[in-house]
């Protein structure tokens, strides 16, 4: 047998962690300070970094496209907490307070009288009230400045607990606690790390990897910079480039940029420039990540630079990408929240995604129809693969309602047929679908590829509302059986085997491969694939890193592994050939690669979307895959191909489920609260069970 990676988990992580292109130590990421635990309204955390993000992203960028339709956090919240002691209590408040002392020794709440100025001081953000005695409950009524968001830090040593929430004059509820410093959490990244920006011969800067961060310049006079993800847009001309590139006044002295730049390359026009620059860099950090390895070093590769690419765009919301528009979209989480349960094992950052995307003010999620379909799609998909329940259980009225919306763009028969929405996407189709770039839809016709796609998202909703018993799974159970009925009846051509690109067309369609490989993730072929939709899949072709992993993905199904692996090599290993080290919002490399929307420089080069790898390798080697939610039974059938070996690290909530598989054995360490499934027999953890091949 060939020789193989380090057995344990942690070994099998530095094997990764050295063909990564990641350029710092994750024991060198500082994380944001935790010296106050600061209280939100509920729901209110992910609406504030949303807004900020956006309106970060518009800031520090020139061609962003994001429709405004966003949720905003509510402008005024009334905190109430339990005094513990008497004495001082000294808070952080980010907005404007007023504070009542509402229930003295032997009171009620309705006695609740204004604070005397004797017993409440405000200075800046900081508030001083004195508690008058243990039991007391204080009321704080914060309303926020202009698009910011009402919030309270609490320093561990405040006599206050219990603390609730009322939003726009709701009910009391409990309060979302998140931890940060002295600002607000959702104004601060989720973490920091220095790296270096080294000078070349050639003169200009080399970060050795894309990051999204500040260069610290410690330079006289203040410098004109340039930076890319590629060398030539950091040597373009100013007006090419899609980052603005203020400089300012450094704190620490010399100068910096006013807004982060997503970069790998840097150019300093500056005579006193050192042969070093130090970088700031915005990164999340995180705990127990997963990884992947096998015999094929170009697939290891892959897999890791997925991985990095996936960590890059975790802002606190999963964002679109580092350069250009660094904001979260519906149909990017759907593909990075199966990535993110095999690389970085970080659920929050998509429940929070959910909950921010989840609440537009008007019309479609990101102002698209089919992005609305691929919300309710990542809801179960976070559900099964991260276990979290109690947020289905939180969210199941509103995805009823939410669906219910869509619903009505419904046919008798189940048809979706959405309406175009003023202050849409810009660059989406007839009645606001977008499906992928490159993908041109016709007006008047039914997509038969949006009816796989809204199948889906009603089957998601089924089984989200099942789970914690909402009447409405039945409901949508059966708007999804009529509108598979009308697909098979509208949409199937018997003689070709496959499904038609629009409902009621003949075989002379064009052969998109979108409807057919959306009917098998969307379980219309739950047993055997049919060869002419397997066909469809193999030979055709989908615009964007996004969809060509779930086309990838519905291959990995009808049970063609070895084609998949093949084209994740040529796909993503021709963009780690060309560089710069994260993969790319569109995967061609040839003619002007990093030309898109008709600017040079407009793709990204470090997108959530493509890092699709970080999960189909896994299941398409390992056949590693949830059977119930939260792995609490899982199934692993490895289909190693050629190679000599492949071992993954899933960084599961409960503890690490580690597979190794060579010629001859499979090992896999079942942790516990989980359970493998082999045929009729289960092995539940904490176990190491072993079989051998064949």
């Amino acid at each position: 047998m060939a020789e193989g990676p380090p057995h344990s988990a942690e070994e099998l992580r530095r094997w990764v962690r050295a063909r990564s292109p990641q350029p710092f130590d994750d024991a060198d990421v500082v994380p944001r300070a935790s010296t106050h635990d600061w209280m939100y309204g509920p729901e209110q955390y992910p609406l504030a970094l949303l807004v900020r993000l956006v309106d970060d992203g518009f800031a520090a960028n020139r061609n962003v496209h994001y429709p405004r339709n966003h949720g905003r956090p509510a402008s005024r919240v009334r905190f109430r907490a339990v005094a513990t002691a008497a004495g001082p209590a000294r808070v952080l408040v980010e907005g404007r307070a007023d504070v009542a002392v509402l229930v003295l020794e032997g009171a009620g709440p309705d006695v609740a009288g204004p604070t005397g100025s004797e017993s409440m001081r405000q200075v800046g953000d900081r508030i001083e009230v004195v508690l008058p005695a243990a039991g007391s409950v204080v009321e704080f009524d914060v309303v926020a400045e202009p698009g910011g968001a009402p919030a309270i830090g609490v320093p561990a040593d405040a006599p206050l607990g219990e603390w609730t929430a009322s939003v726009d004059q709701g009910p009391f509820e409990r309060v979302a606690v998140r931890h940060g410093g002295v600002r607000a959490p959702h104004l601060d990244p989720p973490g920091m790390v220095a790296v270096a920006a080294v000078r070349g011969a050639d003169g200009r800067y080399d970060v050795g990897a894309p990051v999204l961060g500040r260069p610290l310049l410690d330079i006289e006079r203040a410098p004109v910079v340039g930076s890319g993800e590629s060398i030539a847009e950091a040597l373009a001309d100013e007006s090419e480039r899609e980052t603005r590139h203020e400089i300012v006044a450094a704190p620490v002295g010399g100068w910096t940029t006013r807004h982060p730049l997503g970069f790998r390359y840097l150019a300093v026009s500056a005579d006193d420039a050192p042969p070093v620059i130090p970088v700031r860099a915005e990164v999340a950090p995180l705990g127990r990540t997963g990884a992947f390895a096998c015999s094929d070093e170009r697939l290891t590769r892959i897999w890791a630079a997925a991985q990095y690419t996936l960590r890059l765009c975790d802002q606190g919301l999963m964002i679109d990408g580092i350069k250009r528009d660094r904001m979260p979209w519906a149909g990017d989480q759907a593909l990075s929240t199966l990535a993110n349960a095999f690389a970085l094992g970080d659920g929050q950052v998509i429940a929070d995604g959910l909950v921010a995307l989840g609440r537009p003010e008007h019309g479609y999620v990101n102002g698209i129809a089919d992005y609305s379909l691929w919300h309710v799609v990542n809801t179960d998909l976070y559900v099964r693969y991260f276990g979290d329940v109690a947020h289905a259980r939180r969210e199941a009225a509103r995805i009823d309602a939410f669906v219910g919306e869509l619903a009505r763009h419904a046919d008798a028969d189940g048809v979706f047929r959405p309406e175009a929405q003023p202050g849409g996407f810009v660059d989406s189709g007839p009645g606001s679908v977008f499906l992928d770039w490159g993908l041109a839809l016709e007006h008047g016709r039914d997509p038969v590829a949006l009816q796989m796609l809204w199948a889906w998202a009603l089957r998601s909703a089924q089984r989200v509302l099942a789970r914690v018993g909402h009447p409405g799974a039945v409901r949508w159970g059966e708007l999804a059986d009529a509108l598979e009925s009308t697909v098979r009846a509208r949409g199937w051509l018997a003689d070709a085997g496959r499904w038609a690109d629009y409902l009621d067309a003949d075989e002379s369609a064009s052969r998109a491969p979108y409807a057919n490989f959306l009917a098998v993730l969307a379980g219309l072929h739950p047993v055997d694939v049919p060869a002419g939709v397997v066909a469809s899949i193999r030979e055709g072709t989908a615009g964007t890193p996004f969809m060509t992993a779930f086309r990838l993905r519905a291959l990995l199904a009808a049970g063609w592994s070895n084609v998949a692996l093949d084209e994740v090599r040529d796909v993503w290993g021709d963009m780690l050939d060309a560089g710069p080290g994260t993969f790319w919002e569109e995967a061609a490399t040839d003619g002007s690669p990093f030309e898109m929307y008709g600017r040079p420089y407009g793709r990204s080069l470090c997108h959530a979307w493509s890092a699709g790898p970080a999960a189909i390798l896994p299941e398409a080697v390992l056949g590693v895959r949830p059977l119930a939610d939260g792995w609490s039974r899982f199934e692993v059938a490895p289909r190693l191909g050629g190679l000599d070996w492949a071992s993954a690290v899933i960084p599961l909530p409960v503890g690490d489920l580690v597979v190794r598989v060579d010629a001859d054995r499979v090992s896999v360490d079942v942790p516990a609260g989980t359970a493998l499934v082999r045929g009729d027999r289960v092995d539940h953890g904490p176990t190491v069970v072993e079989w051998p091949i064949g």
